[in-house]
Parts: C-alpha cells; sequence; structure tokens
C-alpha cells in the first residue's frame, strides 16, 4: 500500500523499542528519516505489523465529502500538520474522549496564535445518522471552534464507503452491535490483534435514545499528520482517550515549528 512505502524503504524490518505512544525520542529525525520533521517516535513493533498508519507511514489518500461544507477532501489534501481520528457521534464512551484530545489542542492554537498553522479532522464511520444537521450540533456540545476555519467533518456516503476507508484503509475496526433490553450497549467480540495484542475492542454504555437501535464497538485511534502526510505522532486504545488530550497540543506545536 502506498502508506507503507517508506517505511519499507526507510526502515525496513528494524523493530521498534519501548511502546510510549506519544513520546519523543533523542535525536533529530531529518538526516535518516528526509519525510519526517519530529524525532522517531518509540515502538514496541514494527510499523508493518499493524494494520492502522504508525510513525513513519503515509496515510491513505481517501477523498471524502466535506460534511459542514461544499465539496470533497482528500485525506492528505489538508497541506498543514493534521490532528486526525475517528467518531460516530452517538458514542458515550471513546468518542467525547477522542475529540476533546482535539479540541484540547485547538484551543491551545487559537489562544497561542498558531490555529491559523494547523488542522484537525474527523472521519465518521456512521453516515447513515451523522448528518450535518448532527454533526454541527456535536460540535457546538463538544465546544469545537468552527468559526476558527481549521477543523473539518469528513462523512462517506454510505456504511460501505465507511468501511472501505475507515477500516480497510486506515485499520480501524468498527462494529455495529445493539442494545439489549434494558438499553445496554455490552460490547464486541472482535479482538485488536495489532503487534500481537489480543484485548477486546469492547464498551459498555446505555445507548442514547436517538441512536435508532444500534452502537458501535470500534478502535480509537488519533493520528498526528504532518503536510505531506506522514505519521509523525499516534495514539491508540487507551492512550488515545486517555493521555492524547494533554500530549496533543504540545506535540502538535512542535510539529509546526520543526
Amino acid at each position: 500500500m502506498d502508506r507503507r512505502q517508506y517505511l519499507r524503504t526507510a526502515l525496513g524490518a528494524t523493530a521498534g523499542t519501548v511502546a510510549v505512544a506519544g513520546c519523543l525520542g533523542g535525536g533529530s529525525s531529518a538526516d535518516e528519516y528526509p519525510n519526517m520533521e519530529l524525532p522517531k517516535q518509540e515502538m514496541s513493533f514494527d510499523a508493518e505489523d499493524v494494520r492502522f498508519p504508525a510513525w513513519g507511514q503515509r496515510i491513505p489518500a481517501a477523498t471524502l465529502p466535506r460534511a459542514l461544507g461544499e465539496g470533497e477532501m482528500s485525506t492528505r489534501g489538508f497541506d498543514k500538520p493534521l490532528a486526525l481520528t475517528f467518531i460516530f457521534s452517538n458514542c458515550m464512551t471513546a468518542c467525547p474522549l477522542l475529540t476533546q484530545a482535539l479540541v484540547s489542542a485547538q484551543g491551545t492554537a487559537l489562544e497561542e496564535g498558531w490555529g491559523d498553522a494547523v488542522e484537525f479532522a474527523e472521519i465518521t464511520f456512521d453516515p447513515a445518522r451523522d448528518t450535518p444537521e448532527r454533526l454541527r450540533t456535536y460540535a457546538e456540545e463538544r465546544n469545537v471552534a468552527l468559526d476558527a476555519g481549521n477543523w473539518t467533518f469528513l462523512r462517506p456516503e454510505t456504511e460501505a464507503r465507511a468501511r472501505a476507508v475507515v477500516q480497510a484503509e486506515f485499520g480501524v475496526h468498527f462494529e455495529k452491535v445493539y442494545p439489549d433490553e434494558n438499553g445496554t450497549v455490552a460490547g464486541s467480540t472482535a479482538t485488536d490483534t495489532d503487534a500481537g495484542s489480543s484485548t477486546p475492542s469492547t464498551a459498555t454504555a446505555s445507548a442514547p435514545d436517538d441512536s435508532e437501535g444500534y452502537m458501535f464497538t470500534h478502535r480509537s485511534l488519533i493520528l498526528l499528520v504532518n503536510a505531506e502526510g506522514y505519521v509523525e505522532r499516534f495514539w491508540r486504545g487507551d492512550e488515545a482517550t486517555s493521555t492524547a488530550a494533554a500530549e496533543l497540543p504540545d506535540a502538535m506545536n512542535r510539529l509546526r515549528t520543526a
């Protein structure tokens, strides 16, 4: 795949070291890894062994409609440092935390005067319910500064297109589940097998009244991508919903000034 091309040529088969997502390694990567701006992210696995685009890999070039604007946008078309994640607005567990991590970085960027130098994007994998009106409401509920002009919601035309992009290309698994008679979503039997992990991708929550009978279990992933489309930092699983909110603003600022 195109997003793996850089790793094959620059990294070969060398595995990473200690796993600390979002951690900055020592030294400069400018000479050894010419497509990268930040020092190499430390990983406990080979980037070739995971389904999502990890450090040093170029993200897929997927063209999707803008939910709150006209036309389409390529995931490689932002031409600025980009924070990217994957959500559905009816989520009661991980998605609000993923969005909050991006909102935290957006707030810092606007307060410090570099909001025009970065971009933020969320791709929904629930286009049936995540209409433009619903996503605008979600943005208001989550304190997204839409008027800043640096936030984009991308909305695949169909669930099949969402699966082709979010799951097949970006490696973010999601599975539709249905609440029980008490309205509780008990999670999925799907597992995250990346890098040898067998941790179930589960969630337990009460479905909102407007969930129309289904929810999703899904992988949590935040990507920090440079202007050329290469992943400089990633946060996955618990790191995406816990430490990313604190680490993303600084990492994004480092990237835009690198």
